[in-house]
């Protein structure tokens, strides 16, 4: 492990350290007293933390850093809670892909290539990706950009394709 590393660790585990208490009380506050939730939502506030750990100094004011905990925090059950709201595709596993009809079978891959006629050529690769179940960070990988201008890619795309046919169904 090379010194940074560990620095970064070590500045990580004293920062989950100091502000343990604020932690756990925000996380028991919001779990309503479920302990399998609040040990959820205290996961989900460390893997936040550690995520942004390299944005905070070591040279701020403590109440600073404890504002600043406060608000990762918030900003992680705001995560949870919008992603319970999302309906996120689960990948096919043998189980299912044996009760699910042969793709030779369907015309989906000619539906999706005749409902993608619209687009230029990297928008139709996002919608591939899209349809083999990419998450925005995989997808931008593969294409070469920004995770943030994966998801703007594909808020675009879909609303490329209500406009063009929801102005196809007026006519």
């Amino acid at each position: 492990m090379t010194t940074n590393e560990r620095q970064r660790y070590e500045h990580f585990y004293s920062l989950v350290e100091r502000h343990k208490s604020l932690i756990e009380s925000m996380c028991m506050r919001r779990s309503s007293g479920d302990s399998r939730f609040c040990s959820e939502l205290r996961q989900e506030c460390y893997i936040t933390i550690w995520k942004h750990e390299k944005r905070i100094g070591t040279d701020i004011l403590p109440l600073q850093e404890t504002l600043w905990v406060y608000w990762l925090c918030r900003s992680a059950f705001s995560r949870l809670r919008f992603l319970d709201r999302t309906h996120l595709y689960i990948p096919l596993d043998e189980i299912m892909a044996d009760t699910i009809a042969a793709p030779d079978e369907s015309n989906l891959g000619e539906y999706i290539e005749s409902v993608t006629s619209v687009l230029n050529p990297h928008e139709r690769r996002a919608v591939e990706l899209m349809a083999e179940g990419y998450t925005p960070d995989e997808m931008a990988h593969v294409l070469g950009i920004k995770p943030r201008s994966a998801v703007q890619l594909r808020y675009r795309i879909i609303a490329k394709l209500r406009q063009h046919y929801r102005s196809d169904n007026n006519k």
